[in-house]
């Protein structure tokens, strides 16, 4: 995976994970919009008639989206939502699509009972498929999209000119906005264990982007080397660790990741030279352990 689709892989994923409520039906929206421009049309709600239970047509496959997004899933709702859903399509737009997809958020896919409705509807209606879409459909649609469409969506990415390209001002100016973050250090860093990557259920997205930032995690070495404070590096050490474990343990590792993007890169984000030296300065932390946690000893 180069650099470029590993950055925009892991914006999508987390775009998708943050998104409940109208806040999903828009990133849906937007996500079909781009990859298929004027094939895909949204429906918006018109007063008492409402959507008329289409949250989205796709007229080149007669397919009809039905979006689903609550905080928590929970199966006896989301049957009902279903049942409703699906025969008011019917009712309303059944002579124009042949396929129904029912779009949600579940990240750990739908309950049984959920999955079990959906098997004997389409049973029973064997002249429509139905389709649920979650997660893995989505982000397959979104490797559709084009780089332009990407950057306009989630801004400009690194490259690998861009990595080629990296020097020292680009880290300067992270570590020197880092800076006032940092706090007394109390403890050493130690060299990266073998297989922590693996050890921390981090998606090849995101391993991606943690190997391109090595290969420039030598210039925060050396900036720290030359730096007029020489406790620095050990300072932002412990800034690590303590916002690391501030966010361990409430969000995926992929999640926690992108939000250590945003608190190492602050205000000044939207370069590529900016975000490739983001990355650097987290690949330097993880690989000396000070964020995320260690394989384990297999003679444990």
């Amino acid at each position: 995976m180069n650099l470029q689709d590993a950055y925009y892989g892991l914006k999508f994923e987390n775009a998708f994970l943050r998104a409940r409520g109208d806040e999903f039906q828009t990133f849906f929206e937007r996500l079909m919009g781009l990859a298929y421009k004027a094939d895909f049309m949204a429906c918006r709600p018109w007063g008492r008639q409402g959507d008329r239970k289409n949250d989205g047509f796709l007229k080149s496959e007669r397919r009809l989206f039905q979006v689903y997004a609550p905080n928590e899933m929970e199966a006896t709702k989301a049957i009902a939502k279903i049942k409703e859903d699906f025969e008011g399509a019917r009712v309303h737009w059944g002579e124009h699509f042949d396929k129904w997809s029912f779009v949600h958020n579940a990240t750990d896919g739908l309950p049984p009972h959920v999955q079990m409705l959906i098997l004997d509807f389409e049973k029973a209606n064997q002249d429509i498929t139905l389709e649920p879409w979650g997660l893995e459909e989505l982000r397959s649609i979104f490797r559709r999209l084009s780089p332009d469409d990407c950057a306009l969506w989630f801004g400009i990415a690194p490259t690998e000119r861009t990595k080629v390209q990296l020097g020292f001002k680009d880290i300067q100016v992270v570590l020197e906005s880092l800076a006032g973050k940092a706090t007394s250090p109390i403890t050493a860093v130690r060299d990266v264990p073998s297989g922590k990557i693996e050890a921390n259920d981090i998606s090849e997205t995101v391993a991606s982007l943690i190997k391109n930032g090595m290969v420039k995690a030598p210039l925060v070495s050396a900036f720290f080397d030359s730096w007029h404070d020489e406790t620095l590096g050990e300072r932002l050490a412990v800034a690590f660790r303590s916002e690391y474990e501030h966010l361990r343990g409430t969000m995926h590792p992929n999640q926690i990741f992108s939000e250590l993007q945003a608190w190492v890169g602050g205000g000044q984000r939207g370069t590529a030279e900016h975000e490739m030296a983001v990355l650097a300065v987290l690949a330097y932390y993880f690989e000396r352990c000070d964020i995320f946690e260690e394989p384990r000893d297999p003679r444990r």
